[in-house]
């Protein structure tokens, strides 16, 4: 794996301890080329790449601009990601082992990964699905289980060349909001509703038991604190039941 990672960080110097809490994480992953879309740079040592665009909530579908020097790189994925999220190397090592069962398979399914928010008590809880997943759609490979939840989304995405390549194709790749999500969260689907397949909601398909190497933690804003807030609500262990 030869990785490129894309982020947005619109500088508010508030966040700035998170982005960086990111930035070192992505740091520790071997062969790992890191490029951030910002208003202002904010730090010397980073490669920022710095535009002024009139909506500030447009600076996350700047990766999009990237994908075509991608597949004429030697990198073998590309990853999008918001700059609040702990993603490390057994997430990625996670998805391409689970893409090449699917690839194996004939199924065109996305390996999804699943953000999580921690308590200050350590407990678990699932930041994007506000709803029980009890009906969610499943299969089975090779003796695993997968569950295709009615709330996929998870503020990043990866892809190998080929899935890249489907995406510049798409209607995903160009700005605009996409399905039922704002233009902030339209730019970061990736390929999930893309060529789905029959009887199927999206592509993204989470392993049924949802183990560590899938989760990722999302920190900033405590939405699990937030009465107003659906999200964060539901304990990882009570999502299926």
């Amino acid at each position: 794996m030869k990785l490129w990672v894309s982020l947005c960080f619109y500088y508010v110097e508030n966040r700035l301890e998170n982005f960086k809490r990111t930035i070192n994480n992505l740091s520790n992953i071997p062969n790992i080329k890191i490029t951030v879309d910002s208003n202002v740079n904010f730090d010397s040592n980073l490669d920022i790449r710095v535009t002024q665009l009139a909506d500030p909530y447009h600076y996350t579908w700047e990766h999009k601009k990237y994908m075509p020097e991608f597949l004429n790189s030697d990198y073998t994925h590309f990853a999008y990601l918001e700059g609040n999220i702990d993603v490390t190397k057994k997430t990625f090592d996670y998805w391409i082992k689970t893409r090449e069962m699917f690839l194996e398979n004939n199924r065109n399914f996305i390996p999804a990964v699943h953000r999580i928010q921690k308590d200050k008590e350590g407990n678990i809880y699932s930041l994007d699905c506000t709803h029980k997943q009890t009906h969610s759609r499943k299969v089975i490979l090779e003796g695993q289980e997968f569950v295709f939840l009615s709330e996929p989304y998870q503020g990043m995405f990866i892809m190998d060349k080929e899935m890249v390549r489907e995406h510049i194709n798409s209607g995903y790749y160009f700005l605009g909001h996409k399905h039922t999500y704002g233009i902030r969260e339209s730019a970061n689907l990736g390929n999930i509703y893309v060529n789905v397949p029959p009887n199927l909601p999206h592509r993204a398909a989470l392993p049924l038991n949802i183990p560590d190497d899938c989760m990722v933690e999302h920190f900033g804003t405590d939405y699990h604190g937030d009465v107003n807030s659906p999200h964060a609500k539901i304990k990882i262990e009570d999502l299926f039941k």
